[in-house]
């Protein structure tokens, strides 16, 4: 649950960030819809589908990353779903900034979103539109250190009322309460 809303703060502050925020395109919820491709599932459509589901059909069940050749010199660093069968975005890999492989398996019933860059519900991936986001997190991720996540709040206040609001509050004073003590 708490991993549930860290990813939405991250995606709304990706969402709401404005150019400080790197004000990628398309917006991180036309993505989303572009990357799923098609309309999102309600709550009564989800209960229908999620116990019909089967594997090997309607999701990837690959139980272990399979040999595959990958070179990470002739990739950008990030992470990179594996669109190729029998991964179909069930694995993905991570190429580091010198040129290291790591390869990873999502859970059954999770596809890698090559959006949010986690594993993510398999209806909520269409493999085959992962290719073209490749480079929208991924960017973020190696831009050094003009990388931007959150939105640092003292940038956005731009005031001395910001600085104020980003100050620690006071620690209560303990003299009082070692006074009542002693009484």
């Amino acid at each position: 649950m708490q991993a549930a809303i860290l990813v939405l703060a991250a995606v709304l502050g990706v969402a709401y960030g404005g150019p400080a925020n790197g004000d990628q395109v398309p917006k991180v919820w036309d993505a989303l819809a572009k990357l799923r491709g098609k309309g999102a599932l309600t709550a009564e459509q989800i209960q229908e589908l999620y116990p019909n589901a089967v594997a090997g059909k309607d999701f990837p069940n690959n139980l272990v990353i399979p040999a595959r050749s990958i070179n990470c010199g002739s990739v950008k660093p990030g992470f990179i779903a594996d669109v190729s069968d029998p991964s179909k975005c069930q694995i993905f890999d991570r190429c580091d900034v010198n040129g290291n492989l790591t390869s990873y398996i999502c859970p059954a019933m999770t596809l890698f979103n090559q959006i949010t860059l986690i594993c993510d519900w398999w209806f909520n991936v269409d493999c085959s539109q992962s290719t073209q986001f490749v480079d929208y997190s991924n960017a973020r991720l190696y831009a050094g250190e003009s990388s931007k996540f959150l939105d640092d709040q003292m940038e956005i206040a731009g005031s001395a009322d910001g600085a104020a609001a980003a100050a620690p509050a006071p620690a209560p004073k303990k003299a009082a309460a070692a006074s009542k003590k002693k009484a």
